[in-house]
């Protein structure tokens, strides 16, 4: 459940990153547009380093409503992605850009491909993210079905894995769910093109944490969802 703010610390929370300097020497980002918000919001350290799970745990239910157990995987595999340290008990965002481990992967909505300018897949590409845009077509609000449509076909040097699968899916899923309707998909363009394009959560454009936690069980439907609007076969393996 979502930790109530009253409105004037709420305010100041969500408006933090209008006011906070950008990510300085030795400060470190990841390959997630939303993780990056959270950190300049200020509920993950600014630097970006030495996440635990309860570190993370508290950030995601704290600024985006979403769950404990969605939160221990993605901090999990951050411990497991700590070169030559599988005793880790912390990580830094940057441990996260590791191509295809744990959440980085290609043909995503706003990174070019590990392949692709010199193994830069971590930095937002404004031209990959206006493709995806082009999808909605003018509409004020993305869908299931627009949402599959956008999704980036994978390249032909990229092998379609059952894990590249459900991370090209779930990219769009948690977006849909943090930013929209939980269970219609229906989210506005405005409050992704803040969230990627600004690195920041668009309270001021009217968005508020969703009532409703987004966790494992629902970022799973929302992707069956998303894949059954695609019409695609889900790769073996």
């Amino acid at each position: 459940m979502i930790v109530e703010l009253d409105e004037n610390k709420r305010n100041a929370t969500y408006g933090r990153s209008s006011s906070s300097p950008p990510p300085g020497p030795g400060d470190v980002r990841s390959p997630r547009s939303g993780l990056n918000s959270l950190t300049n919001h200020g509920f993950i350290s600014h630097n970006g380093k030495s996440l635990t799970i309860p570190i993370l745990i508290k950030a995601l239910n704290d600024g985006i409503n979403v769950g404990a157990d969605f939160a221990t995987v993605i901090g999990g595999a951050g411990l497991l992605s700590i070169p030559a340290n599988p005793l880790a008990t912390s990580f830094d965002l940057a441990n996260l850009n590791e191509h295809n481990f744990p959440i980085e992967h290609d043909a995503r909505l706003s990174r070019t491909d590990n392949y692709e300018n010199n193994g830069d897949n971590y930095s937002f590409n404004q031209t990959i993210f206006k493709s995806a845009l082009a999808y909605c077509g003018g509409i004020n609000a993305t869908s299931i079905p627009v949402a599959a449509e956008a999704k980036r076909e994978e390249g032909s040097k990229v092998i379609y894995t059952p894990q590249r699968f459900i991370l090209s899916y779930g990219e769009t899923a948690i977006y849909i769910s943090v930013m929209g309707d939980l269970m219609y998909g229906v989210a506005p363009v405005e409050y992704a093109q803040v969230s990627f394009e600004q690195v920041r959560l668009p309270y001021v454009e009217g968005w508020r944490p969703p009532t409703k936690q987004s966790n494992l069980l629902t970022l799973g439907d929302m992707i069956l969802s998303r894949n059954a609007a695609k019409g695609e076969v889900i790769p073996e393996g």
